[in-house]
């Protein structure tokens, strides 16, 4: 049985025994909060490794020059876009409004107030280890940048520390894979105890909270996609939409943007006519860099659970969300389950409690089948801006991808 099949059966069956059973089983919640720790547990070393790797792989001069910015800042631009479409869409919506959970949790994270002195002077760590040791993960996310952009000067004698990194980048999304493994039954005893301390009045803000993404996901790939087409790219979105049909389908149900990218790869090079020098740097620089989709629901997530809570955002609560959900798409892998343990990085960052995951962990998976196709569509137009910017794609293969099955 698939891993999200199991998620979804732990998320029914804990608001059924939440139902039923209401808050006579609160022993439960010592097993969700063992799944929330065992998150805690890998994030800080998760995000520090893949930023480093992430940015480090992107050594070559002149690709980093030209086709490099040109990539790098429509990822930037496109991902900023999503964050802030999420944000309108959860702000107008409001699905976490009325739910009002633990409110002495609210209220100590309530009296944080962040300036805009304070956050510039807390984002850069004195001491690294105690970033590390304190889970201050908005400090770990620029050390790990200043780290990869001197592991990438120092050259030849910095490959073996970048191998090192490389090789704990693997170790840690295997044991995402591990614990993600423990989702289900995570994801029940949270649900469960939620639902069975405040009763069904969970169930329709989750289903808000499931419109506000897919309606946002729409919005990004029925217009900022498709103007990026039009006027970014100059091509016609018919053929794009129709040799990208196998992407979409694979991404749409394995959750991973890493697993669909041969296949992105395959749709570029014989569907869309790219080049394989741009489609190979680009999509493969996309999957790792460019998380859209992963940007609405982190930007969404963060003011649901915030509502749910009573929590105020600030002004610059809401600039540090938007800057923190950048950076944690940049250093999230493109595998499922990915999404929660970065949520609980922007979460952190923000002063909103990290027990708000588990309003959310357990209909993760459905936002991320829909969120994954908007990543790797991201990807793609990307690649045809820079391809026709670059003239490296076959204009006539192109046109024939809305002709051919």
């Amino acid at each position: 049985m698939k891993s999200w099949v199991k998620i979804l059966i732990g998320l029914f069956a804990g608001i059924v025994f939440g139902l039923f059973f209401g808050d006579q089983f609160k022993s439960l919640s010592i097993v969700g909060t063992l799944f929330i720790d065992l998150l805690k547990m890998i994030v800080g070393i998760l995000v520090f490794s893949s930023i480093v790797t992430g940015i480090c792989h992107i050594h070559d001069p002149k690709k980093l020059g030209r086709i490099g910015l040109r990539t790098i800042s429509f990822y930037v631009g496109t991902t900023i876009t999503a964050i802030c479409i999420g944000l309108i869409f959860a702000f107008l919506i409001q699905p976490g409004v009325g739910l009002s959970y633990f409110s002495e949790i609210a209220a100590e994270a309530g009296t944080r107030r962040i300036g805009i002195m304070d956050f510039i002077l807390s984002i850069v760590p004195s001491n690294p280890v105690a970033a590390f040791a304190e889970g201050n993960i908005l400090q770990v996310i620029v050390f790990a940048i200043f780290f990869a952009l001197a592991l990438t000067l120092t050259g030849e004698k910095g490959k073996p520390v970048l191998a090192f990194f490389e090789s704990i980048s693997e170790v840690m999304n295997t044991l995402t894979h591990l614990i993600m493994r423990f989702a289900p039954y995570g994801v029940f005893a949270l649900i469960a105890t939620t639902i069975g301390s405040n009763g069904s009045n969970v169930i329709l803000p989750l289903t808000k909270f499931l419109l506000c993404n897919f309606l946002a996901c729409a919005i990004q790939i029925g217009v900022i996609f498709t103007i990026a087409l039009k006027i970014l790219a100059h091509t016609e979105i018919g053929p794009f939409f129709k040799g990208m049909k196998d992407a979409i389908v694979v991404a749409f149900t394995t959750s991973s943007s890493s697993a669909t990218l041969p296949v992105s790869m395959e749709c570029a090079r014989d569907k869309l006519g790219v080049s394989d020098d741009i489609s190979g740097f680009v999509l493969a620089l996309g999957s790792t860099v460019n998380m859209n989709g992963a940007a609405i629901g982190q930007s969404i997530a963060c003011v649901f659970i915030a509502q749910a809570y009573g929590i105020e955002l600030t002004f610059f609560k809401i600039i540090i969300l938007v800057v923190t959900t950048l950076l944690s798409a940049i250093g999230a892998a493109g595998i499922p389950g990915q999404s929660i343990v970065m949520l609980s990085v922007v979460l952190n960052s923000i002063g909103l409690p990290l027990e708000g995951i588990a309003l959310v962990a357990g209909v993760d998976r459905i936002r991320e089948m829909v969120s994954t196709v908007v990543n790797i569509l991201g990807d793609a137009v990307a690649m045809l801006y820079v391809a026709r910017k670059e003239n490296q794609i076959n204009m006539e293969k192109y046109k024939l991808a809305a002709w051919t099955e």
